[in-house]
């Protein structure tokens, strides 16, 4: 077959392909038009999208409308999901949670989940944490990934039942063998149970189920998961099989914004065009270093920290953080807040976390803005202010970070612990 005048076969199938979707719209268009419900939410779908027709969010809204006075309640969920995101029609909570309402009460699993979110973090419908916890129960019970993060979240921190790290890990484990990759959440609680494996939380320890269970989750794109999977690599051995295992992790979670991620991929790359001495001297060697060099500090800090050629020193990697963070060294002020914020090494003081993190955002790091924002997001320390949390996430995404500009694009991304 030859090719066609002015263009070539490949650009003849793309031609034809295109015109046969656009046949395929237009009779869906048709459909809709005379009232068949599933075919005003698929060309709701298609207006969303924007992959067929130029996107038009508004357009949108009034044919998922339509489908949801019809009682198609994945339209319903969509229309709740847009005036709670205020997505083509102004933000309405209360609209929001009617719709929501509606569907859940006929069983719809992700409305189930989401009007719990509403009730857990006061939006529009007064905090009711026994109710959200109720609506994220009856979605667990039908597989729903999120709502089994949710309950495990809740459980795992202690915020609105009892804490029970044993039914955190339960839920987080139900979500993972109900749900499927694809499913909204399903990374989130492959990550976290890698963390309750790797550190004895809920469970007994088990380095390989936590190393197989970050896997898992860094395949599927999630930044902690990548970075925690290549800190595990950096500390297994400076075999070159694993030194190439760990820059290929962290240079992805680094990619995504996480600036710790990058500070060690940099620490790394530098090691292999200068292989260091024996651990314990270069960590002596640094340690008689003195107080004069801020970025020696940081890097002494975290090999404490993280028990890099030495043993592991919490109270020891504070000392060294503070030094440094009191030099203004951004990098250091983030470690020395997540120490803090962690118990480690030093009572938990989230006015001090706060205070570095602000610091630290004041001279325009994006990490440490993205923080602010999830500590506003969640009332942590700070008021509670979804305006002020996304305001933070904006500065945030500005500077570059992927979080940020997932937690933004995320549909109702208020709507998580």
């Amino acid at each position: 077959m030859s090719e066609g005048k002015g263009g070539s076969l490949l650009g003849d199938h793309r031609y034809v392909a295109e015109m046969d979707a656009l046949q395929r719209f237009g009779l869906l268009q048709k459909e809709a038009q005379l009232g068949d419900a599933e075919s005003q939410y698929r060309l709701a779908q298609a207006f969303a999208a924007g992959n067929i027709v130029p996107q038009d969010r508004p357009r949108a809204v009034l044919w998922f409308r339509r489908a949801a006075e019809q009682g198609h309640l994945a339209a319903a969920c969509e229309l709740a999901a847009a005036y709670a995101d205020g997505i083509g029609v102004p933000r309405d909570i209360a609209e929001a949670a009617h719709w929501y309402q509606l569907c859940a009460n006929q069983g719809y699993a992700d409305a189930q989940c989401a009007l719990g979110s509403l009730y857990a973090r006061r939006q529009g419908l007064g905090i009711d944490r026994a109710e959200a916890m109720r609506w994220w129960r009856l979605a667990a019970d039908q597989g729903h990934v999120q709502a089994c993060v949710n309950l495990g979240i809740s459980h795992y921190f202690g915020r609105g039942v009892p804490r029970d790290p044993e039914l955190a890990f339960a839920f987080y484990t139900r979500g993972v063998q109900q749900g499927s990759p694809e499913a909204k959440g399903y990374a989130d609680a492959l990550c976290s149970l890698a963390h309750m494996y790797g550190d004895g939380i809920g469970v007994a320890p088990d380095p390989v189920m936590s190393q197989r269970y970050y896997r898992q989750a860094a395949e599927l794109g999630n930044g902690i998961a990548q970075f925690a999977l290549g800190k595990m690599y950096l500390e297994a051995s400076a075999l070159p099989a694993d030194r190439e295992q760990a820059r290929l992790w962290l240079g992805r979670a680094a990619a995504q914004g996480d600036s710790e991620a990058r500070q060690r991929l940099d620490d790394l790359e530098a090691a292999l065009l200068d292989p260091p001495a024996d651990p314990v001297e270069r960590v002596a060697r640094e340690r008689r270093a003195g107080p004069r060099d801020a970025d020696g500090q940081f890097l002494l800090g975290q090999r404490l920290a993280n028990g890099d050629g030495v043993a592991r020193n919490d109270p020891e990697a504070v000392r060294w953080l503070t030094l440094a963070a009191s030099r203004q060294h951004v990098g250091a002020q983030i470690a020395l807040a997540r120490m803090i914020d962690g118990g480690r090494g030093v009572p938990r003081d989230i006015d001090e976390v706060v205070r570095l993190y602000r610091t630290a955002a004041g001279q325009g790091n994006a990490e440490a803005q993205f923080e602010l924002g999830q500590l506003h997001e969640r009332g942590d320390g700070v008021p509670l202010s979804q305006s002020i949390a996304r305001a933070w996430y904006r500065k945030a995404a500005g500077g570059g970070n992927l979080k940020a500009l997932k937690k933004l694009g995320k549909r109702a991304w208020w709507w998580f612990w």
